[in-house]
């Protein structure tokens, strides 16, 4: 098909949407009906000849005009919708409501093409949006816990001869069940159970607390409020548990000794100023990150912006095919999830809405200040990220120009969120 320049008129509508007029050239439609009686030919067998060679009059003659002028419209309304969003600038979000006016020979074809666009963004002003950042000080009491998480990592588990108290290791078969179900293991099965009621559901921790080696006890438990399948959340279960071992967490001392076995250091002092320079340089990271997540929020909850439903449903749909792809990549087919985590697709999709929506919104607002502030990027870059999400995959040049074009996308939104933490540090000065 010739590139000819099309006769395009656009009416812009409430709601973000833009009706698009477009009329193709009579050579236009010509050349497209020729074309598709070319496909119809190759995939038509006609006595005498061989695929693909019959004439284009005899193809017609079998198949009718009502198949070529599908399979016209099939192949060029999207052709000629394509062109007409890039020659008009459209940046649509949505797929189009078409209305075709009717195919002939010699005629120009127009239709009517309704799209929904990306809507205009307030940024208001941004410049004088400041954002303090906070600095986590490392206590006495965080290093300690640090220290008591060293002494831990190296204890030892000694079985004993005594009632299960709460910090004791059970050696154990543990079956939790809900009616008929089987909710968490099974009476075969051997576990390890922590007494600690911040890691095991705090009425399962009580109702072995007392057991030996050798005993066994059923009783009835109450879920949490926080159990992952929410509605089993306060439920009465059954536990039958059969001990087979009590074992006691025995702690090396915490003196210079525990420096050399965790390979830190010679003395307790010099193990305690490792820890702390390990915690200081995570709690730097986390200020940064949480001054980053603040600084994002507030930027987008101060822009003003009609957000169209279609570009929040996609997001959804985008969040869903991503939890999909890790879940699927843990071994566990998405039904499966699904059913252990209590869910549904309904409710997923319920449950992501807002948190779509405010990603939207951001998104709207870095591409808004990205224009705002003329940001470009290297095509050099470009090049590079779109090689690394082509790798491995065999993509024809449409498919190749639409991953860069994400990929510079993508990048110019880390610019924007790059200028906008320059210009909430206080001593930013516009220029």
């Amino acid at each position: 098909m010739p590139d000819a320049e099309l006769n395009v008129t656009v009416e812009r509508k409430p709601a973000s949407l833009v009706s698009l007029r477009v009329e193709s050239s009579a050579p236009d439609v010509d050349a497209a009906i020729n074309a598709a009686l070319r496909r119809l030919a190759a995939r038509l067998r006609v006595p005498g000849f061989r695929p693909g060679k019959a004439p284009a009059s005899m193809v017609e003659r079998t198949v009718g005009w009502e198949a070529v002028r599908q399979e016209t419209l099939d192949h060029l309304v999207p052709e000629l919708y394509e062109r007409a969003i890039e020659q008009s600038g459209i940046d649509a979000v949505s797929d189009p409501e078409l209305s075709v006016d009717p195919l002939e020979r010699g005629q120009p074809l127009g239709f009517t093409a309704t799209v929904t666009v990306k809507p205009d963004v307030e940024l208001g002003d941004y410049l004088s949006l400041r954002v303090p950042r906070e600095h986590t000080d490392i206590t006495e009491e965080r290093l300690d816990e640090a220290i008591a998480g060293v002494r831990r990592r190296h204890s030892e588990l000694v079985e004993v001869d005594r009632p299960a108290q709460a910090g004791d290791v059970l050696r154990c078969t543990l079956a939790m069940r809900h009616g008929e179900e089987t909710l968490s293991g099974d009476d075969t099965g051997e576990r390890d159970i922590e007494l600690d009621r911040t890691m095991v559901i705090p009425a399962i921790v009580d109702g072995v607390l007392g057991l030996r080696a050798g005993e066994q006890r059923t009783f009835e438990a109450q879920l949490p409020d926080d159990y992952r399948r929410e509605e089993l959340r306060g439920a009465s279960v059954t536990i039958d548990i059969s001990v087979h071992a009590v074992r006691e967490r025995r702690l090396p001392p915490e003196d210079d000794s525990l420096a050399t076995l965790d390979g830190h250091g010679a003395t307790l002092a010099e193990l305690r100023a490792h820890y702390r320079e390990l915690l200081e340089a995570g709690a730097a990271e986390n200020d940064r990150e949480k001054h980053e997540s603040d600084t994002l929020a507030a930027f987008r909850d101060r822009v003003r912006v009609e957000i169209p439903e279609v570009m929040i449903e996609r997001e959804v749909e985008r969040q869903l095919a991503d939890l999909e792809y890790r879940v699927n990549a843990l071994g566990l087919p998405f039904d499966r999830y699904l059913e252990l985590t209590g869910q549904s697709i309904e409710r997923l999709r319920g449950e992501r809405h807002e948190v779509a929506m405010q990603r939207v919104k951001l998104d709207l607002a870095l591409d808004a200040l990205a224009a705002a502030e003329g940001l470009e990027v290297d095509e050099a870059q470009v090049e590079r990220e779109t090689r690394t999400l082509a790798e491995g995959r065999k993509l024809d040049a449409g498919r190749r120009r639409r991953l860069a074009e994400l990929a510079r996308r993508d990048l110019r939104r880390r610019a924007a969120a790059n200028r906008l933490l320059e210009i909430v540090a206080e001593e930013y000065v516009p220029t």
